[in-house]
């Protein structure tokens, strides 16, 4: 039964594997929704869908529209909903203006007082000592504080940018300061499983910051990201996350498309060690072919430019063959016959 099943995987000699694959997904995938569907508070439900995640994928978009990260608790604690609210408040990255009821800026002297909100430090364990310490960090200014009242004043220094637009450039960046918890991941979502598992979806891309906290399994971190993906674990993850995350895309708008065709296309797309993208910026655009690429987009350029450097096409491939009416090497294409004279007098004698 297996070997039937393993023939039936392979591929005959000859075969445009390419072209099917395009057409395979292409088609499709024009039927696919459009809109992204949003639900407030529901991180799960704010994914880029349809057809804008699919070309947000094979156009190897350097940052996600909306990135999202998977994270389960270790076995031991996953269906304890209190070790799991823990663990979500060790992980979810706390701002300074979160934990503030108020700011008042003062550009004469360049300074900033930030009034801390009680409740907000008691909900997230904050003092406001362990708030300095943090701002301290930050360099060209001095931070101290007083009853519940931070104040943030920018040094004189002759590198210190004490203009309008420096003041405001550095009171957004100590308000935006991460205080608590992994920097890039927030709103994070509860979910649970059919067996009674709980695991937390939450929007951000920092897996590092994530695999460093107590609780966390390390086997089962999951971002939607393939750039981050390619940079912490590599290559390879990065590949199996675009074909995983181009069928679970396609099977939710109901399109149903052999997994070997997208891993044909994840494949292709980070064949050459890092993520290139389908079109003219990545794969389409770096073929050696002159008319394979003025074939895909911009065919005046290409060829001008061909000109201009003096290149010549060798003709390997389909694209181009069909340009000029050629025979392309797919198929029977690729079977070449030769005859003995022998033979060839004996067929013309008959």
């Amino acid at each position: 039964m297996a070997i039937a099943k393993n023939n039936g995987m392979k591929v005959a000699p000859g075969e445009a594997v390419g072209t099917v694959a395009a057409q395979s997904i292409g088609e499709p995938s024009t039927q696919m929704v459009l809109e992204n569907f949003h639900q407030a508070g529901v991180v799960s439900a704010i994914r880029t869908k349809g057809l804008p995640r699919l070309i947000e994928l094979v156009d190897a978009r350097k940052v996600p529209k909306v990135a999202t990260i998977e994270i389960w608790p270790e076995k031991s604690i996953m269906k304890d909903l209190g070790k799991v609210k823990a663990l979500k408040k060790k992980i979810e990255e706390v701002k300074v203006k979160e934990v503030i009821s108020d700011f008042d800026e003062n550009f004469n002297n360049a300074s900033m007082q930030l009034t801390l909100n009680k409740e907000k430090l008691a909900m997230y364990d904050l003092t406001d000592r362990g708030i300095v310490s943090k701002l301290e960090k930050i360099e060209g200014i001095e931070v101290s504080s007083a009853d519940h009242v931070i104040t943030v004043k920018i040094k004189k220094t002759k590198s210190a940018d004490r203009s309008i637009h420096g003041i405001r450039v550095m009171f957004v960046k100590v308000r935006n300061m991460n205080i608590a918890g992994v920097k890039g991941v927030s709103n994070i979502g509860i979910e649970t499983t059919d067996d009674g598992a709980y695991y937390l979806v939450a929007m951000g891309n920092n897996i590092s910051g994530v695999l460093e906290i107590d609780g966390v399994d390390k086997n089962r971190v999951y971002s939607n990201d393939p750039f981050e993906v390619m940079r912490v674990f590599g290559i390879e993850a990065a590949r199996n996350l675009i074909a995983n995350e181009l069928k679970d895309t396609m099977k939710v708008n109901g399109v149903d498309v052999s997994y070997r065709h997208l891993m044909l296309v994840a494949d292709a797309m980070t064949f050459y060690g890092t993520i290139k993208s389908v079109g003219r910026h990545g794969i389409a655009g770096s073929k050696n072919s002159v008319f394979a690429r003025a074939a895909y987009e911009e065919t005046i350029k290409h060829f001008t430019n061909a000109c201009v450097f003096g290149e010549s096409d060798p003709l390997t491939g389909v694209a181009e063959n069909i340009l000029i009416g050629k025979q392309i090497k797919v198929g029977t294409g690729i079977v070449k016959l030769s005859i003995k004279k022998s033979d060839l007098k004996e067929i013309k004698g008959r």
